[in-house]
């Protein structure tokens, strides 16, 4: 029984299918380690679907399908009926699924592509802000995800050198360029500012779950 776990239900739906290729298998490898109560997997097309429990890993899932680039993003948070998701997420029902309908399709207004929502009608003894939770949190991600979006891929090999090496001077032997050249490209890759974000986003997602819910944190 999951009734005292946060849930949240995340939709990535591919941009543009009908003129592109698939890329679901593409996504869905990328998030398969995402920890999550029901895995990713393709429901419909071009479009798959988790449940998760955590708002860290939520913010991992969309930031793998944001650096992808093709992905509309919606997130919806509040109650899962419970076991309906026990031979998948796409057997998944509750009003967190219908929030994340409605966010995956406000999200292709957005230029950030990530939109966040909560059931209509709040759970029993539901506070009245969560839709005020649910907006602070897109709108954080509204600033967080044009970082994403917008860093080159010369700027993403020294992210990634950087993650992956012990020092900065190692990932520029990695790289074979100067040290000032690392210095240069994490800084207008911004990625220092994403990061800085990752606290807020996690704990108004949280407080979006909880207000929907009634829950207390």
């Amino acid at each position: 029984m999951w009734e005292d776990r946060l849930m949240y239900v995340v939709t990535i739906d591919q941009r543009g299918s009908r003129v592109a290729d698939d890329l679901v298998p593409g996504l869905l490898e990328a998030l398969a380690d995402i920890p999550c109560a029901a895995a990713f997997e393709r429901t419909a097309g071009d479009e798959v679907q988790g449940l998760l429990t955590d708002p860290a890993a939520v913010r991992r899932a969309l930031l793998v399908a944001l650096r992808g680039g093709e992905w509309h993003c919606g997130v919806g948070a509040g109650e899962v009926d419970d076991d309906s998701y026990a031979s998948g997420t796409r057997a998944g029902r509750g009003p967190a699924y219908l929030a994340a309908r409605d966010a995956v399709e406000a999200a292709k207004g957005l230029s950030s592509s990530v939109a966040v929502r909560v059931p209509a009608t709040p759970g029993a003894g539901a506070g009245a802000d969560a839709a005020a939770w649910a907006a602070d949190c897109e709108a954080v991600w509204g600033l967080t995800a044009p970082l994403i979006l917008d860093r080159t891929e010369a700027q993403w090999r020294v992210v990634d050198a950087v993650d992956r090496s012990p020092t900065q001077a190692a990932a520029a032997h990695e790289l074979d360029i100067t040290p000032a050249s690392v210095n240069g490209a994490l800084r207008l890759s911004r990625i220092r500012e994403e990061r800085a974000a990752y606290p807020a986003l996690d704990r108004l997602l949280a407080g979006a779950h909880d207000a929907a819910t009634g829950g207390e944190r």
